[in-house]
């Protein structure tokens, strides 16, 4: 048998495994190319000088995706306020005066080392927009060029600098809610979540809905999607369950407009959420996307985490379950964060990590891998070479093409949950055993694959080394690397299709990073 059948039969023992439909075919032939590529409302504009802001410039960006493969871009629109020319909504550079000096009203609170970045990235969004170029129309219009997918995204509830008393980023809607004390959660102490806008008022969801009808007027756009986890939480305390049903009225109004762009462009024009991670905890914050793909609401759902960390075991199966029989396609969103556990080191995540994240969404029951915040600009620098962003890109658009790739799985937690919801985070791990399963994809056969444990420093010098198994079989003993990590080579016969178990038996002290390692297909 060659590799390439090998390949396949393990592919089609993990759509057993886990039940799932493979292609959003199966689920009522919903056409949409992966993998897809969010990009935010800042990064283009926040990185280039605003003498290089043109519409060739905005050309040659799409041209770096196409090079990549991405298969569809999803352009943000907005935070509180647009990037473009609006007459929705305030434009972002409202009331910031170019001429004018750092202490005006929209910079005065804002750190002094961020103010000139800042003034390029308004300065920018200003000079495309006095060439008289909407920044989405043109580029979906170089989308169209390369065969690539045209959506828009629009920030449900974006909160960046809600802590401000004025900002650049803040609406004079959001200012005017906060100033009566009718936002989300104001009396409670916390963080910027009790400072959303309460999706119950209907001025909050008539204040977007002007906006969806504007960003469905862009010339060539192909879908929408409605980004509620910008940042997730969008009705009082104990509100939940009723506002997601006053929500479900809303995106039906949502899709109807869908309809109507669509006989317009004489093409579809789909409608996508983002969700949180748990159907569960999706339906207690609201946001039931399960029940809006059953009613045919949305063509597209991505369950993801929120910002703190890549999450590598989304119950993506559960999902595609839920999806089966409708036209609803599924795609695993990726963050760009790796934090083992909240409070730990954070950092960007590598091409391995990546690489193994879309591998479990895909493998797991997922259509298609999404990605949210991975900027060549900005967030890879120091990661990522050119030549590992195009190659890992390229890879998600199928198992088979990941497959040759190096990749890490990797314990992390799960960042949202609903009020009054336990939380979920399996690290620092102390006692006497730690259990750990992580969706892993088809089974790597010929390849090397270990284990990196990292167990907390402690006063006594080296902590000792754990047994360490791998679904039941042991590991020979670890190498060292400095004083607490260490790695443990994987035997073959320890290898299974889908998910993995490691236990790390007596460990010297507390676990507090686990990762599994699949070389490439080449080493």
């Amino acid at each position: 048998m060659t590799r390439r059948e090998s390949l396949k039969s393990a592919l089609l023992a993990v759509a057993a495994l886990s039940g799932a439909p493979r292609t959003a075919m199966a689920r009522g032939g919903n056409a949409l190319r992966g993998p897809i590529f969010n990009q935010d409302d800042s990064e283009f504009f926040s990185t280039r000088d605003p003498s290089e802001v043109t519409g060739e410039a905005v050309d040659a960006w799409v041209d770096g995706l196409a090079a990549a493969g991405v298969g569809t871009l999803v352009s943000c629109v907005c935070a509180m306020r647009t990037n473009y020319a609006s007459r929705a909504w305030e434009p972002r550079w409202t009331g910031y005066d170019p001429q004018g000096p750092d202490d005006q009203p929209v910079l005065a609170h804002l750190p002094r080392e961020s103010v000139p970045g800042v003034r390029t990235w308004l300065e920018s969004e200003m000079r495309l927009a006095e060439l008289g170029i909407n920044f989405h129309e043109r580029a979906f219009a170089r989308c169209r060029h390369h065969g690539i997918g045209a959506w828009a995204s629009i920030r449900m509830n974006d909160l960046h600098d809600c802590h401000l008393p004025d900002s650049p980023l803040l609406s004079g809607f959001y200012k005017s809610q906060r100033d009566r004390g009718l936002l989300r959660a104001q009396y409670r102490p916390g963080g910027w979540p009790e400072l959303a806008l309460d999706w119950g008022r209907a001025e909050v969801r008539d204040h977007y809905m002007r906006l969806v009808r504007e960003v469905l007027s862009f010339r060539g756009i192909e879908g929408l999607e409605l980004d509620w986890m910008r940042f997730g939480f969008h009705f009082r305390i104990g509100r939940e369950l009723e506002g997601g049903e006053v929500l479900t009225d809303w995106i039906g109004r949502v899709r109807n407009l869908c309809d109507e762009a669509a006989e317009r462009e004489g093409h579809p024009v789909r409608l996508g959420c983002r969700v949180p991670s748990d159907p569960t905890t999706a339906r207690m914050l609201g946001l039931d996307g399960i029940l809006w793909a059953r009613k045919g609401l949305v063509d597209l759902l991505v369950p993801t985490p929120f910002w703190e960390t890549c999450e590598f075991n989304m119950p993506i199966p559960t999902w595609a379950r839920l999806l089966d029989g409708t036209a609803c396609a599924l795609a695993g969103g990726l963050e760009i964060r790796y934090q083992p556990f909240r409070g730990a080191a954070a950092t960007m995540m590598t091409p391995e990590l990546a690489a193994g994240a879309a591998m479990a969404v895909l493998a797991a029951g997922s259509d298609h891998v999404y990605l949210f915040n991975y900027f060549a600009k900005g967030h890879l620098d120091s990661l990522w070479t050119s030549e590992a962003f195009e190659r890992t890109l390229r890879a998600m658009s199928s198992l088979e093409a990941l497959d040759g790739l190096p990749r890490r799985h990797a314990v992390t937690f799960r960042d949202i949950v609903a009020p009054g919801e336990p939380g979920e985070s399996l690290l620092p791990a102390g006692g006497a055993v730690g259990t750990f399963r992580l969706q892993t994809g088809p089974k790597p056969a010929g390849r090397r694959v270990r284990v990196l444990l990292e167990l907390e420093a402690t006063e006594d010098g080296e902590p000792a080394a754990p047994e360490l198994r791998v679904n039941g079989v042991a590991c020979p003993g670890p190498e060292r690397q400095g004083r607490c990590a260490l790695i443990y080579v994987v035997p073959a016969e320890a290898l299974t299709d889908a998910e993995t178990v490691i236990e790390a038996i007596r460990p010297g002290g507390a676990i507090v990073r686990v990762e599994l390692a699949v070389s490439s297909a080449a080493a």
